[in-house]
């Protein structure tokens, strides 16, 4: 594949976005749509690899299932060169491993990056996939602050127990649940939610929880050692907030949120609380009258039921006399 600016096929190339180990991926120009897209492509020596080739086109047939505004979205799966490559959209952004480097994020803007990404992670896991490979670089961040998540290159149906041999961790080992640090085959969703919870922590303080001088210690730390609490390195995060993350970061999964959609209820209901601090106070709709004397003082409150009991009782004896009349 060309590394400069050169046509394949339908595909103007116009430079390297990335390139891990699992593949190179490049910013093309569609030319029949004229549209950016990034596309990519396995490492040639791959293509002699049985395993790596599965997982590439395992992964093709996975994102060919989802669509979702905070997943990067795919379009297509096609040969050039005589080789299998997949194009996806092109996120004009930073990814949040970017973001962080510079320091912790602004409260609001963190919880809302956490809550879009789960809300993408709600689609996957309704279709029994996992992700297994969510970090801080997979997510991309646009001008506008609207949340994409990629990486896909790991995921598997979470019914599939064979893709992971038990023993054999897959992932980056400073975001990895504890789960996926010792193999165990069964992975679920729960896995991702603890990712999410690294993200979130890492957003907030500009750390990752666990870190150390080589794998072996990250991994050792992530199945037994707690985590640092939020609030030691950024004295800033609520107490609510704090209790959030550490639920996200709980060494067993079953201690964890179960679902994404609990971990971003929990997250909303947090956000809706801090933003009311910063935002003008907007009078409740007559509608609400019902909800605000729910709150009122008692004082208040005695006063509107005494009214409310006073007119009851003239629209009773209003509708009696008409009665009696006809």
């Amino acid at each position: 594949m060309p590394e400069s600016s050169r046509t394949v096929g339908n595909y103007e190339y116009l430079g390297i976005l990335d390139k891990p180990e699992a593949g190179v991926t490049y910013k093309v120009r569609n030319r029949t749509t004229g549209e950016f897209e990034a596309l990519r492509a396995l490492p040639g020596a791959s293509y002699g690899d049985p395993e790596s080739l599965q997982r590439f086109q395992r992964e093709i047939r996975i994102q060919t299932r989802l669509s979702h505004p905070n997943i990067i979205a795919f379009h297509d799966a096609l040969e050039l060169d005589g080789k299998v490559v997949m194009t996806t959209e092109f996120v004009e952004g930073t990814s949040l491993a970017e973001l962080c480097q510079a320091g912790p994020l602004p409260t609001d803007q963190a919880i809302r990056a956490a809550c879009d990404l789960l809300s993408g992670l709600e689609e996957a896991h309704a279709l029994g996939i996992v992700h297994r490979g969510i970090t801080a670089g997979h997510v991309m961040v646009t001008p506008s602050a609207e949340v994409k998540l990629g990486g896909f290159g790991l995921a598997k149906p979470a019914s599939d127990v064979n893709l992971t041999k038990i023993g054999a961790a897959v992932g980056d080992v400073k975001y990895m649940s504890p789960e996926q640090v010792t193999g165990v085959a069964a992975l679920d969703a729960r896995a991702d939610l603890y990712s999410v919870g690294v993200l979130l922590f890492y957003s907030l303080t500009g750390r990752l929880p666990f870190d150390g001088a080589n794998d072996f210690d990250i991994m050792l730390a992530q199945v037994s050692t707690p985590p640092p609490r939020p609030s030691s390195l950024n004295s800033g995060i609520a107490p609510d907030l704090e209790r959030i993350i550490l639920k996200a970061l709980a060494k067993k999964p079953e201690e964890r949120f179960p679902s994404a959609k609990a971990f971003r209820s929990a997250l909303a209901a947090l956000s809706g609380a801090v933003t009311a601090t910063v935002q003008p106070v907007i009078p409740p709709p007559l509608a609400a009258e019902p909800q605000f004397l729910a709150h009122a003082a008692p004082d208040k409150l005695n006063r509107a039921l005494y009214i409310s009991a006073i007119l009851c009782a003239v629209i009773a004896l209003i509708v009696g006399f008409l009665v009696a009349v006809h």
